[in-house]
């Protein structure tokens, strides 16, 4: 898959071509003969029929690389964008309609015909415009589940070394899982950490984003320093360190 920043790019590029070429097509429809409800093609050898000739050109390729994009990043909008292409796929006209002109408006002034063009297009630049937020959530809910994964592995580990009298070495593990799950959370939410931060500095960054209370911080912190404990040799108990298994299981 295409990284988010990538893909952000793409979509930034054809909005830009998106605008011009909705500018180009206002051009195209207030230039054109419009009588009993008809938009009438200009003359191909004029300036207006180049510029609707040019204009189109543009937007069908705008429409075949964005529509591969909907397709494969938010399929579940694929209709919604394809149905304001053209009217052989609902009926009603699209944007490839009106700037290729010589249709039914419906419209008795030409404004309207105009209007409707601007919102069709409208709309499928809003869809195309939705696809790196989508990708970005999909991306971090997926984070989520792996580290979620791993963090509960990580438990069962400790939980192993512990039932082996390994008590060390399971709440060194037990911390680890606990440090993975605050790293997510901060992820997840937009908040900066340093790499080599911790349990106690991730928790004091997820407290200042209101994202724990004063009672889960100091919760936290209380592991954190068992963690230490296990990490280093200090005295350490059997107790202290099942206290950590455990509450590291709850949260994550």
């Amino acid at each position: 898959m295409i990284s988010v920043n990538l893909l952000k790019k793409k979509v930034y590029e054809l909005n830009s071509e998106a605008e011009v070429i909705q500018g180009l097509g206002i051009e195209v429809l207030e230039a054109a003969e419009y009588d009993d409800d008809y938009l009438r093609r200009p003359d191909y050898r004029t300036p207006e029929g180049d510029l609707q000739r040019e204009t189109v050109q543009r937007y069908q390729r705008w429409y075949a690389t964005s529509y591969r994009l909907v397709e494969e990043y938010i399929p579940e909008w694929v209709d919604a964008f394809k149905a304001r292409f053209t009217s052989n796929t609902t009926g009603v006209n699209g944007v490839l309609d009106y700037l290729t002109l010589n249709t039914f408006t419906g419209y008795k002034h030409k404004e309207g015909a105009v209007s409707d063009y601007i919102n069709d297009f409208d709309r499928q630049i809003s869809i195309l415009l939705s696809i790196p937020d989508a990708v970005e959530i999909k991306e971090l809910n997926l984070r989520k589940l792996i580290t979620a994964d791993v963090a509960r592995t990580e438990i069962e580990q400790a939980e192993v070394l512990f039932a082996g009298g390994f008590h060390r070495a399971s709440g060194s593990i037990a911390g680890v899982a606990l440090e993975l799950h605050l790293k997510t959370l901060c992820d997840i939410n937009g908040v900066d950490y340093k790499p080599k931060d911790t349990i106690e500095p991730l928790a004091q960054a997820l407290y200042q984003a209101k994202l724990l209370d004063v009672t889960e911080l100091k919760r936290i912190q209380y592991y954190a320093s068992i963690r230490n404990k296990c990490s280093h040799p200090n005295s350490i108990s059997e107790a202290e360190v099942q206290t950590l298994i455990e509450g590291v299981r709850k949260i994550v």
